[in-house]
């Protein structure tokens, strides 16, 4: 029996966690050092004081339900808050037992875990997950977690709104279903790169948005190593820089038709000097009998084509005051059509047409129009040096016209289109694609818009589309 009671004691006294007796008054007959120091109270004051003394809430607890509690069975990991004796609320767990003899309840004893740094810890990682959850629904960057096999495990909410796909449909996926067919094979061996050398990757992908949309991801991924030195999990964030690139494009577009106009000027005032001069002398020699009056027609008709050509760079190189009046667009379409024709005929190339019987008017300045379908056309059959056909469509729609200009060349690769309309880019050899960008400019200052397809070894289509005037004009017939 001694025995029993020294161990019963030493277990009291050198358990670590805290142990509280008290009888059915809920006063303390017994606490141990672990106790002591949980509320800061030395067991001489704890003897003096009741359970009630040092819960931090008492609320409710009246006499029947203090009585209900120390007349309990086993109350097992139950949360309490205890009121420590410097004023501060300690969290606990505890466990309560009650003491029997002769059947009757006499007392309890409770065993007390201190749990306010866990608490601490719940309540800060609980702020964390909320945190996570407001940026992460409130972001439109695309925050994806994705496993060493490329599947991705969580992807933020705004996934929908950026992609035009459903969590759903992205969860459980590998990470290729939100990147460009053509880059797939490229950024599987960027991610292996990353998860051999356990290193960041930043890199720019497209994807095509189910809508048709082609948009441009900044992609950039981090590892996620643990101690051991293996790779857990990668984290990346996908931000749209779809527009931010297409003002960059425009921003550089801008520059280079700065520098095209400040060039185009000075290139028309050193030709329109000289021309001057070339013009004098040519009226006096048509005073002279003895001239060739056959060359000198020839001559005249030469400087009134370099006078042309000057008129031209000027376009570029100052905003112009430009007379916008309606016009037929199928009566604008034949002349140039019939302009352009006996240069078809020397090229083997046949144009053909698909006009409506009735067409709208658009607003224009007509000579600006004809030199865009001029430049669209003899791209077209420059792009047949063997011959073939060149097909203008026009189609009308609610508010504007679309004129489809497509040759049978050999047309262009799919990487080079974007670069069509560059300044001094050019797939001739010769080209300065000065051409193209006039053409570009004109139809922007009418508010169209030029659009080139092409398919090679097929051909290429440039579609123009211009705004339709307020009325129609009426039948025309070639």
């Amino acid at each position: 029996m001694g025995t029993q009671i020294q161990l019963y004691t030493s277990l009291f006294h050198n358990n670590p966690d805290a142990v509280f007796m008290f009888d059915m008054q809920g006063r303390f007959t017994g606490v141990n050092a672990a106790g002591e120091a949980l509320v800061g109270y030395t067991s001489q004051e704890l003897l003096h004081m009741q359970i009630w003394e040092i819960l931090a809430s008492t609320e409710g607890l009246d006499s029947k339900k203090q009585q209900q509690i120390l007349s309990a069975g086993i109350r097992k990991n139950k949360h309490y808050q205890l009121l420590h004796k410097n004023g501060q609320v300690v969290d606990i767990i505890a466990s309560s037992f009650p003491i029997f003899q002769n059947g009757e309840i006499i007392s309890r004893y409770s065993i007390a875990k201190n749990i306010t740094q866990q608490k601490k810890m719940e309540e800060a990682l609980h702020q964390m997950q909320e945190n996570f959850r407001l940026i992460s629904e409130n972001i439109m960057d695309l925050i994806f977690i994705v496993n060493v096999d490329g599947i991705i495990t969580y992807a933020s909410p705004s996934v929908q709104a950026v992609t035009g796909l459903t969590i759903d449909q992205v969860i459980n996926q590998h990470f290729s279903i939100l990147i460009h067919p053509e880059q797939v094979t490229s950024a599987k061996s960027d991610f292996a790169q990353m998860m051999k050398q356990k290193t960041t990757l930043d890199a720019e992908y497209h994807y095509l948005h189910p809508d048709g949309r082609m948009l441009l991801f900044d992609v950039k991924g981090t590892p996620d190593i643990c101690s051991n030195g293996h790779i857990l999990s990668t984290v990346f964030v996908a931000r749209d820089i779809t527009e931010r690139r297409q003002s960059e494009e425009l921003l550089r577009y801008s520059d280079k038709l700065s520098v095209l106009g400040e060039l185009a000027a000075g290139i028309a005032h050193e030709i329109r000097n000289p021309l001057t001069a070339l013009k004098g002398f040519i009226q006096l020699m048509e005073g002279d009998e003895f001239a060739n009056q056959q060359y000198l027609q020839i001559m005249r008709s030469e400087i009134d084509r370099i006078t042309s050509i000057t008129s031209e760079l000027l376009i570029m190189a100052k905003p112009q005051a430009l007379r916008f009046a309606p016009n037929g667009l199928l009566p604008l379409l034949s002349s140039v059509i019939k302009l352009m024709e006996p240069q078809a005929l020397l090229k083997n190339v046949s144009i053909l047409t698909d006009f409506p019987q009735v067409t709208s008017l658009i607003l224009c300045e007509e000579y600006q129009i004809k030199q865009v379908f001029i430049n669209i056309i003899k791209n077209g059959m420059e792009a047949m040096p063997l011959g073939g056909n060149l097909t203008i469509k026009v189609v009308e729609r609610s508010s504007d016209v679309i004129i489809r200009i497509s040759d049978q060349g050999q047309g262009i690769p799919a990487e080079l289109l974007p670069r069509l309309g560059e300044l001094f880019y050019s797939t001739k050899e010769t080209g300065t694609g000065l051409g193209l960008m006039v053409s570009s400019k004109i139809i922007r200052d009418h508010g169209g818009t030029i659009n080139i397809s092409s398919d090679v070894g097929k051909g290429t289509t440039v579609s123009i589309s211009i705004p339709k005037a307020l009325k129609p004009s009426v039948s025309f017939t070639d």
